[in-house]
């Protein structure tokens, strides 16, 4: 992957995403009477723009970070209010954000990260109208080698209902929680036969690799949920030409129970040229099918070429759910405010010191997964453009004076005082979320330059 793909890819990211940020701030200003003196979108040295019929300077500038709406009023691009503004005409000051009611100021400051959520709500919610939801019941098909869960009492076939007090509806919940907690002993609700039952477990931790050279430190109960359900079949495939349906749930081969696809790799692949007698429930009827196992070759642990027997079967993980359009904005709100939470639970975790500030990525790591993103896919760099939507709107809420987050602090102390803080209060408070924003943002840049490989990253 070249550089300048994964620069294209950066700016092809972030660049949409600042307009509709930005967009958000200026129609809903627009639609209170407020002028806007420039719409630019990065900062510093302006490139190239034009003016338009209301006097507003639309504008892109060097630095592709970011971007700001400077509305009438402002004394710079920060929105720290112009002291001198009130000596202004009164059909001016009608058109200056810092003379409209409390109120709209603060719908309008809210709408440039309302506007990322809202964009992340609808990626969401076409992927789920396109595709259909995927729901994966928490049944426990199988355990990985050395299992918590399994060290824990837990047994293949116990449904999985609550972890450390939260409900667990299906998997997605689950792994929610197990991913951001990669340590620690919770309490695991289980149902078993009928019975109810709780269970402590502490998590073990592990890493995974991204296919991209980078690691991340995961929680892992050591748990499958891929029921052996055949989801359809591969070329020439034994188990097809056998009388295998798509639908299929294998049960058992060759008298042996079967819980989970990794039982039928590992009851398939030591038999290859052998005929196996498979049991699949299909309609709430089971059958007998006898499978001629055909031979594959692929590498070995050592690196010498192996035979392995194959069936060419696809497994499926979970079932897809047809959904209509308002379920289906109903789940792009779900796993929006569901990601939000986890950047709560992420930042409040580093602040706290349990997970190391290494994690935190600037603009160089942006870009990178910008472009591996890109290379995967339309669908893998869409669903990434959300990701780093709703990353944008969580920013920007936090109470930070510079950020939309910081005025509506602001907005939150006028209306608690009655009145707006001072002039120069705003602008100290302004100047030091900016410096402590830089600061941050060098912080971030060294922690991603430190990170790249010519570095041992």
């Amino acid at each position: 992957m070249g550089v300048l793909t994964t620069v294209f890819a950066f700016l092809l990211v972030l660049g949409p995403l600042v307009v509709i940020h930005e967009l958000g701030h200026y129609l809903v200003g627009r639609f209170f009477g407020v002028k806007a003196d420039a719409f630019s979108v990065g900062f510093g040295k302006e490139l190239a723009g034009w003016t338009d019929k209301r006097g507003t300077r639309w504008k892109l500038c060097a630095l592709p970070l970011g971007g700001y709406v400077q509305f009438a009023g402002d004394m710079n691009p920060a929105s720290a209010s112009d002291a001198g503004a009130s000596e202004a005409p009164a059909e001016q000051r009608g058109q200056m954000f810092q003379f409209k009611p409390l109120w709209q100021r603060a719908l309008i400051v809210f709408a440039g990260p309302l506007t990322n959520l809202l964009l992340c709500v609808a990626i969401f919610a076409a992927f789920t109208m396109a595709y259909g939801n995927r729901v994966v019941e928490p049944v426990i098909a199988d355990f990985a080698e050395n299992s918590v869960a399994q060290e824990a009492g837990l047994q293949v076939g116990d449904r999985i209902t609550s972890i450390a007090g939260e409900t667990v509806g299906d998997v997605q919940d689950l792994e929610r929680y197990i991913l951001l907690h990669p340590e620690g002993r919770v309490p695991v609700g289980v149902e078993r036969e009928g019975r109810a039952m709780t269970l402590p477990v502490e998590i073990a931790t592990r890493e995974i690799d991204d296919g991209f050279g980078k690691t991340a430190r995961i929680g892992d109960l050591g748990v499958s949920f891929d029921q052996p359900i055949v989801a359809g079949f591969t070329s020439d495939s034994a188990a097809e030409e056998a009388g295998f349906e798509v639908g299929d749930r294998i049960v058992g081969i060759g008298g042996q129970e079967v819980t989970s696809f990794h039982d039928v790799i590992d009851l398939v692949q030591p038999r290859a040229g052998d005929t196996l007698r498979f049991t699949v429930e299909r309609e709430g009827a089971e059958l007998e099918l006898p499978v001629a196992v055909r031979s594959a070759s692929r590498p070995g642990a050592d690196g010498e070429q192996e035979n392995v027997g194959m069936i060419g079967v696809e497994a499926r993980v979970g079932r897809l759910v047809p959904v209509g359009p308002v379920a289906a904005v109903g789940i792009g709100f779900a796993r929006s405010f569901d990601m939000l939470d986890d950047m709560v639970t992420g930042l409040r975790q580093i602040i706290f010191g349990e997970r190391s500030v290494k994690e935190l990525g600037g603009p160089i790591k942006i870009a990178q997964a910008s472009g591996q993103q890109f290379s995967l896919g339309w669908e893998n760099f869409v669903a990434f453009a959300a990701f780093i939507s709703i990353n944008l709107a969580f920013i920007n809420l936090l109470p930070i004076p510079g950020l939309d987050g910081g005025h509506l602090a602001f907005y939150a102390a006028e209306w608690v005082r009655r009145k707006p803080l001072d002039g120069r209060s705003q602008e100290w408070a302004i100047r030091t979320g900016v410096v402590f924003l830089l600061a941050l943002m060098v912080f971030v840049t060294v922690n991603d330059i430190v990170s790249l490989p010519i570095f041992g990253g």
